[in-house]
């Protein structure tokens, strides 16, 4: 979590100036090329990562550690030889994706996919193994590895070639994919520690039971995002909006409201990793007490972090975003706020549905998985090709959609788990309250001074607040964190 907080921090210090590097426009072209490679990267990567971070906890649990480098195996074979043919696909028909994206300018962008994905499926396998000993310590330093460097070499390069929007795409990513090499070399030095055993098991029909749901399933939300872009700047279209206007707008929801509103899931996804690992080998042991313990505690943490930090960007929108992003003023600055309030929904619900997923998975319900993923998927997808055309709701329909998904797989897997998950009401109703008392607050403040000064002082009073009126939780809190500690 302290990690991905990091990750975050240098996330939005890459976006804010990289937006005034590329335009709007160029950040609505750099958001279409990163969600085929996020697809892509899910294809070979995601599913590996999940599925070795089970498979090994699974083999620790049983006394079954000579398995895991089978399991070692089998990833880097299975992602190495996706990685390739999905890079290859994407040098050689470049022009084409990017011509049906109606971005043109991306072409090159997508050839460097071809090196860029392969160092993405390796680092996915090694963090899997590593995952899976329930060691989150070298993921972590690896993700801030790769945000700093791509911080440092994507700016420096979408500058050096910003001569035109498709230069500056191409440095922005051309800076990814050294920060990539450079994550990509610690992990290989930490695995060279871990002293794997051989072994001689044939572990294949394990690797791909696993593998080939769990793969499927990281792709099925990428995916969905993936047609999100291929289709939103027609659908926009259809509701009168010229091409330029509708990439301007993808740009304000996708690269600055996105960007701001998705902070927050540091926290759940934090959780969801480390609780994947933790549950497989608690449902090796046949624990179900300890299970329910772990999944409790897990969701009402991830509860009084995320909801607050949801309420509270929403509660300083209106002066944060002018600060940050000198481009978005007037209208664009009061379609931003609206979208960041439909924005907040989705994003504690994407939040839920990370945890349920994780613990589907981790229990071994693959296939279910795979199936609430799916369905949320289509549902997001129709709801863009309902909504999108009409014309008062228009580029609203991005953060309908998605509240559409997670409402989806969130509903599914809570009847599919049933009494193994159960939350606090006090644990869930006092959080609720505190971020509804800290807006209020913070509101307040800012009709006072809205400069920076009040930004910041914003900031500090509505934390305060929160603590101050959660601090049974608090307590709570600190207390299990001495006793893990």
């Amino acid at each position: 979590m302290i990690s991905g907080l990091i990750c975050k921090f240098f996330g939005a210090l890459f976006r804010l100036p990289l937006t005034n590097i590329l335009s709007l426009q160029g950040i609505g072209i750099f958001q279409m090329v990163m969600s085929l490679y996020s697809l892509s990267l899910s294809l070979v990567s995601g599913g590996v990562t999940s599925a070795l971070s089970k498979l090994v906890s699974g083999a620790r649990a049983k006394g079954q550690e000579v398995k895991i480098g089978g399991y070692f195996r089998y990833g880097l074979l299975f992602s190495g030889c996706i990685s390739l043919a999905i890079g290859a696909f994407f040098f050689i028909f470049s022009n084409f994706i990017a011509v049906v994206q109606g971005a043109s300018q991306a072409s090159a962008s997508y050839m460097l996919l071809a090196l860029l994905l392969p160092l993405g499926a390796i680092i996915g396998v090694l963090r899997g193994i590593i995952q899976g000993y329930e060691n989150m310590t070298p993921t972590a330093i690896s993700q801030i590895i790769e945000q700093a460097f791509k911080f440092c070499f994507g700016l420096l390069f979408a500058y050096l070639f910003s001569q035109s929007t498709g230069g500056g795409v191409f440095g922005a990513f051309l800076g990814i994919t050294i920060a990539e090499a450079l994550a990509l070399i610690y992990l290989t030095f930490v695995i060279k520690k871990s002293k794997i055993k051989a072994g001689r098991y044939n572990v294949r029909k394990e690797f791909f039971k696993a593998v080939t749901p769990l793969t499927l399933s990281n792709v099925i939300l990428p995916l969905a995002f993936a047609i999100e872009t291929l289709i939103i700047v027609s659908l926009l279209a259809n509701a009168g909006l010229s091409g330029e206007d509708a990439t301007t707008l993808y740009g304000l929801s996708s690269g600055v409201v996105g960007a701001i509103m998705h902070f927050p899931l540091v926290i759940s996804l934090s959780v969801a990793v480390s609780l994947l690992p933790k549950i497989s080998f608690l449902s090796a042991k046949k624990d179900a007490e300890a299970e329910k313990r772990v999944v409790g505690k897990a969701f009402s943490m991830m509860w009084f972090l995320l909801f607050p930090l949801v309420v509270g960007i929403n509660s300083i929108a209106r002066v944060l975003y002018p600060l940050i992003y000198p481009s978005v003023t007037g209208e664009l600055l009061t379609i931003a706020c609206q979208l960041s309030l439909l924005s907040g929904i989705a994003v504690v619900l994407n939040g839920f549905s990370q945890v349920l997923n994780s613990i589907l998975q981790a229990k071994g319900f693959y296939n279910y998985s795979l199936l609430f993923l799916t369905l949320g998927g289509i549902g997001k997808v129709l709801s863009l090709i309902i909504f999108t055309p009409i014309n008062n709701i228009n580029i609203f329909a991005l953060p309908i959609s998605n509240i559409v998904l997670y409402s989806i797989i969130c509903i599914c897997a809570l009847i599919k788990l049933g009494s193994a998950v159960k939350i606090n009401f006090f644990n869930f109703s006092l959080p609720l309250l505190s971020s509804i008392v800290m807006y209020m607050v913070v509101k307040l403040w800012l009709t006072l001074s809205s400069s920076i000064f009040g930004i910041i002082g914003a900031v500090i009073l509505g934390g305060l607040t929160y603590l101050i009126l959660c601090l049974p939780l608090v307590l709570e809190y600190s207390k299990d964190f001495k006793r893990q500690a």
